[in-house]
């Protein structure tokens, strides 16, 4: 169904816009097997790498730390890249992912690529750090040694 929705719209409109989906970083082994699965049969165009996660252990002592909802920032960072190594292991170059969480300094985002990241999103490091951050990153990446997920 999704794919015929898409072929519709895109003649409908004269455009293909890609489809990604966004992947929680709570996935265990079994769920982002079978998530792979899905992915690779369904005609979807990409996947990020992650969303939030509602694990708030990291910030359990602090003032906010139990508040509902999902967290981000810094917390996200080791989860949200271990999920993005075991999709890109999974998907093995089939679907290009974006590494997105916990995104704080130049050496996360190059930590998301030598993953398997083939781009990176920034948005909570981008509040707290400024527009720097961009620099910094590109630096970054710019930096790495040719690598097989990277240039």
């Amino acid at each position: 169904k999704l794919h015929a929705a898409r072929e519709q719209l895109a003649t409908q409109h004269r455009k293909q816009v890609p489809l990604l989906i966004k992947i929680a970083p709570d996935l265990d082994e079994r769920a982002l097997d079978a998530m792979a699965r899905v992915l690779l049969d369904s005609g979807m165009d990409g996947v990020i790498c992650t969303n939030t996660t509602l694990d708030h252990t990291a910030v359990a002592n602090l003032a906010h730390g139990n508040e509902a909802g999902g967290l981000s920032g810094g917390p996200l960072l080791a989860p949200a890249t271990k999920v993005l190594t075991a999709m890109a292991e999974r998907l093995q170059g089939k679907l290009p992912l974006i590494g997105v969480g916990g995104i704080l300094h130049g050496a996360d985002a190059a930590a998301k690529i030598v993953a398997g990241a083939s781009l990176v999103q920034c948005y909570t490091g981008l509040v707290y750090r400024g527009p720097d951050l961009i620099a910094e990153c590109v630096q970054a990446i710019r930096a790495l040694p040719p690598g097989p997920t990277h240039g």
